[in-house]
């Protein structure tokens, strides 16, 4: 009998820490997808401003190409090594592309180690 109590408290923690993981990651995937979208016409002083200073810079004719790197963290239930490096693409001083590459999350999560690095750009939702 005890033995059968221990192991559904082990089940139910669990079902609960995958379940309130699922949904965070889940979070930060739909926030991936949708900066690629909200993020094109933000000017470079906000962006700057909202992401600070990138890791990488290059100029290409009249193209500007700054990449931010986020991720890189695993724990006890998670594979390490995921992260995202993701560049904006300026044209005339204003975001034109946003672009994902990397390990950027799993199977079922791609693109949500990027959120770390956009999410202070994003807009709030209420």
């Amino acid at each position: 009998m005890r033995k059968i109590g221990w192991m559904a408290g082990l089940i139910a923690g669990l079902v609960l820490c995958f379940g309130t993981t699922g949904c965070a990651v889940h979070k930060r995937m739909k926030m991936a997808e949708k900066g690629t979208s909200e993020l094109v016409g933000v000017s470079k002083t906000d962006l700057l401003s909202c992401a600070g200073v990138p890791v990488r810079s290059e100029k290409v004719d009249d193209l500007e190409f700054l990449t931010y790197t986020s991720g890189g963290t695993g724990g006890f239930f998670c594979q390490g090594g995921r992260y995202c490096e993701v560049t904006f693409t300026l044209q005339n001083n204003a975001v034109k592309k946003v672009s994902y590459s990397g390990n950027t999350g799993g199977y079922f999560s791609e693109g949500e180690q990027c959120a770390y690095a956009i999410a202070p750009c994003m807009k709030k939702e209420e």
